[in-house]
């Protein structure tokens, strides 16, 4: 078996004739140009040669690229998680040999056995996946968190792994919330703990290569707090026994009975072009800039203005109205604690005159009936600040959250103050974003948001080819 680090995610397997690829990504930038390998790479397509089966772990756009699965034959054997959006998009794309995972129940073939594993993310659907063949046994965790008895399968089953990509990095995302950045103990302890108790022969810290360019670079300090080789060293502390191997792309590891053999650079595939990762280096008191709106695709200030006001006054207005007599939704919530919401837009410079430089909405849940006024209220305790163009993408289902939230920041005030005979007490409120949480739930084509974007983005992939 031979198995080759492609970059980030992407993993090239070789077992006899079979060669299986998961997760491709095959160019720089991906996710809507947000992301740039790291350490950067170049890939040679015209090199990958033909694949036999090709496995999607899940939905993220840093696994589930578009644009990278168009440049692959549709013959080639599909295995998928379960999940409606993957189906749709790969029939979409012209994928006909397509078969969902399910988790734990093995599918073989003549040169070797896949078991796809379970995650314990109940917010995405996802696999890992061992490939066994005669020489060995390759686990490549993905972004899958593993229970015990995840573990104890895999090893009842197959007894050692020889190869483990393992998840180590941690990613602060929640920083997108909050703006606050600790470091994940918690998470970092888990990971180490999967680790240990799986004891491969070979471990490698995968699946987190990775950086934020141009536009969000500044948030490449904030969001990577646990580097490959800070892992590394942690887990050797615990157990000096355990082999750890740093890869990256074009490297390969080649198993022979067993027994792994690392071989730097071997791939013609793929090459890194600097192996560097300083520019992931955590540093939380990095500077945080303004928020602005550089306009990536071009749009006019006019159907931004447009597009924003109908959605607010429309849609997520009489949303709102209307859910107040449900005492579970979250207008009702909002009502009952009494948010004032405020909404700040920031407009990109349109070139001739300079637009203003925020514009805001504020929805006052205490107020009878509520309230929808022009301008930020100062008295708003929950308020969401958002580019122009990501809004006006967002709602017109042409950009997920995945893109949107780098343009996005939330912060609160909410909280309850109460007084007994121990004194004073102030309670923070955390309550779920309403533009966040009727644009992804509660809009009226909110299930089919995730298929339109994958029409839009399949429609540009073929005007581009045409």
């Amino acid at each position: 078996m031979k198995v080759t680090l492609l970059g980030h995610a992407t993993v090239l397997v070789e077992t006899g004739p079979m060669r299986i690829l998961m997760d491709p990504v095959l160019h720089d930038p991906f996710e809507n140009g947000m992301v740039v390998s790291c350490p950067k790479r170049a890939i040679a397509i015209d090199r990958l040669g033909p694949i036999d089966v090709l496995v999607l772990s899940h939905r993220h756009p840093d696994h589930f690229d578009l644009p990278s699965l168009d440049l692959l034959s549709r013959d080639c054997q599909v295995v998928y998680a379960t999940d409606p959006l993957l189906l749709y998009a790969l029939r979409a794309l012209g994928f006909a040999h397509l078969t969902p995972m399910d988790p734990h129940s093995a599918m073989t073939s003549r040169e070797a056995e896949l078991f796809p594993t379970r995650s314990e993310n109940a917010s995405v659907r996802e696999c890992g996946m061992v490939v066994r063949d005669g020489s060995a046994v390759f686990w490549n965790q993905v972004d899958t968190e593993l229970a015990p008895d995840t573990i104890a399968e895999v090893k009842r089953r197959y007894g050692r792994v020889d190869l483990l990509f393992a998840m180590y990095a941690s990613q602060n995302f929640d920083f997108f919330e909050s703006l606050a950045s600790e470091f994940p103990s918690e998470n970092h302890r888990r990971n180490l703990e999967n680790a240990l108790s799986i004891a491969p022969r070979l471990l490698v810290p995968a699946s987190a290569g990775f950086r934020f360019a141009g536009e969000h670079a500044w948030l490449n300090p904030f969001l990577f707090p646990v580097s490959r080789e800070r892992w590394a060293e942690d887990l050797r502390a615990l157990d000096g026994a355990i082999s750890v191997a740093l890869l990256d792309p074009g490297d390969q590891v080649i198993l022979t009975s067993g027994e792994p053999r690392i071989a730097r650079a071997a791939s013609p595939i793929a090459t890194t072009l600097d192996a560097s990762t300083a520019a992931i280096r955590f540093d939380p008191t990095a500077p945080i800039p303004p928020l602005r709106d550089p306009n990536p695709g071009g749009l006019r200030l006019s159907e931004m203005r447009e597009t924003i006001t109908s959605f607010l006054e429309k849609e997520l207005l009489p949303h709102c109205v209307e859910a107040l007599g449900q005492p579970g939704s979250l207008a009702a919530r909002y009502r009952r604690e009494g948010v004032v919401y405020g909404i700040e837009v920031i407009f990109p410079d349109d070139g001739d005159a300079p637009a203003e430089p925020c514009e805001g909405w504020t929805f006052d849940f205490g107020a009878q009936p509520l309230r929808l006024s022009h301008g930020l209220d100062p008295r708003a305790n929950l308020v969401h600040r958002i580019a122009a163009s990501a809004l006006t993408g967002w709602i017109q289902r042409r950009l997920g959250w995945f893109t949107v939230r780098a343009y996005s920041r939330r912060h609160s005030t909410l909280c309850r103050v109460s007084r007994d005979t121990s004194g004073v007490r102030v309670e923070a409120v955390p309550l779920p974003d309403l533009l966040m949480h009727f644009t992804i739930y509660e809009a009226a084509d909110s299930e089919d948001a995730a298929r339109r974007r994958v029409d839009h983005e399949i429609s540009q992939l073929r005007e581009s080819g045409s």
